[in-house]
């Protein structure tokens, strides 16, 4: 009893080591996609003006706060 419970444990250790690789990489991806799709919803939010602002460091690179919404500096 005690050497297939050993033999289980051994099993338990191995598959994990060999998994581990694997779930790191499924948990890369998964983190990508999540700021990809962030990223997404943000540049929507920019492009349709919608984010607000009070000050001008409210405002990502390349925008300024005008009228209390984030505005490209080319737009202006």
């Amino acid at each position: 009893m005690t050497a297939l419970r050993n033999a289980g444990a051994v099993f338990l250790a191995v598959l994990a080591s060999a998994l581990s690789p694997l779930l790191i990489w499924v948990a890369f991806v998964a983190a990508l996609r999540q700021a990809y799709a962030e990223w997404r919803v943000a540049r929507a939010q920019l492009l349709a003006g919608n984010i607000a602002c009070s000050i001008h460091a409210d405002c990502p690179p390349g925008y300024e706060c005008l009228g209390g919404r984030c505005v490209p500096v080319w737009a202006k």
